[in-house]
């Protein structure tokens, strides 16, 4: 499911005593690059033109999960791929900075300090310096020098309602009603650390081989103790391990180690130096009946080890070398003695 915010302006005027209406796309407006959105442009005397922005929409998709979507999930590494805007409109406005010595522009600003840049243009006394101020401040925003209403758009790529679809919801609707719970969905969900090899802790005491720079997932055994798990605490040579209450992608997670959101597994992935200390960790479980124990693990580099037949080649090769001296040494002698005689 990928919720698409279609955005239309809507002009109400009125002639001849009849309401017309008149929509503008978004896509109609000209865009203003970020970082030129606060021009100004002060060349008409105590007045300053400037563009007032409206607050930023919500954004136009998220990434839907396998619970609400199904094979049209668009979760996990598809998110990716979900094109996910805000915009927001601007209007080009007139502001009060003193005294303007024209009667029709001071009632218009009467009780208020702005006004719409294309109420004052009606003004006839003041159109033509209006209209210069207009050209450089749409030269500012490199806009075309028409331009009364503008528009900029910005990437969700990780904001929350792109990220949330129940975010996104209480945005466009200000209800998640209807989507399912989603405390539900989320038993549902892929488990983050998918690609993590695992290893399971089944003593006391354990030695584990491990590969620099590969992710491990270390789960314990559940016949270790009696009960289920109520919590587990893990520390790294003698420090404590971060627990992290939500992981993205455990994969491209920065931290080496850190425990995993179900507040049971140990995700690990060290370097080759980091293995070469061989550290240490200790794991404390507790259980729901009144008992606690504590898990000993010990890491070691793992090596590359040799193919099964890789030593036989290398005795053939030297038998090879040596038979092939040997057979040239003899010929050597025989020519030698050859020689001798035929003397």
């Amino acid at each position: 499911m990928i919720l698409i915010l279609f955005i239309l302006s809507l002009t109400i005027t009125f002639s001849d005593g009849k309401e017309k209406i008149k929509y503008t796309k978004i896509s109609e407006l000209s865009s203003v690059a970020p970082g030129l959105e606060n021009q100004v442009d002060t060349n008409f005397q105590n007045l300053e033109l400037f563009v007032e922005w409206s607050n930023w929409s919500c954004c136009s998709a998220c990434c839907c999960p396998k619970a609400v979507c199904k094979q049209f999930e668009t979760s996990g590494d598809k998110c990716k791929t979900v094109k996910s805007i805000q915009h927001r409109r601007g209007e080009l406005m007139i502001r009060r900075k003193g005294a303007t010595e024209n009667g029709d522009l001071e009632k218009l600003l009467m009780n208020r300090d702005t006004a719409k840049f294309s109420e004052a243009i009606s003004i006839s006394s003041i159109t033509d310096d209006l209209e210069k101020s207009r050209i450089a401040l749409t030269k500012k925003l490199k806009v075309p020098p028409e331009t009364l209403e503008v528009f900029q758009a910005k990437d969700c790529a990780q904001h929350s309602q792109k990220l949330d679809c129940w975010e996104l919801a209480k945005c466009l609707y200000n209800s998640t009603e209807m989507l399912p719970e989603k405390e539900v969905t989320n038993v549902e969900e892929r488990d983050v650390c998918e690609n993590a090899s695992i290893l399971v802790l089944r003593d006391a005491y354990n030695i584990l081989s491990l590969m620099p720079e590969q992710l491990y997932r270390l789960q314990i055994d559940r016949k270790i103790g009696d009960g289920n798990i109520v919590d587990a605490n893990f520390t790294y040579n003698g420090k404590p391990v971060e627990k992290l209450k939500r992981v993205k992608d455990c994969e491209h997670q920065p931290k080496r180690i850190f425990q995993h959101p179900n507040s049971e597994d140990l995700i690990v992935r060290l370097s080759e130096a980091e293995l070469a200390e061989n550290p240490k960790i200790i794991a404390v479980i507790s259980y729901q009946s009144p008992s606690q124990i504590e898990i000993a693990v010990d890491l070691v580099l793992k090596t590359k080890q040799k193919r099964p037949n890789e030593d036989r080649k290398q005795d053939d090769h030297w038998f090879s070398i040596i038979l092939i001296l040997s057979l040239a040494l003899c010929t050597l002698i025989i020519l030698a003695l050859s020689l001798f005689f035929l003397r």
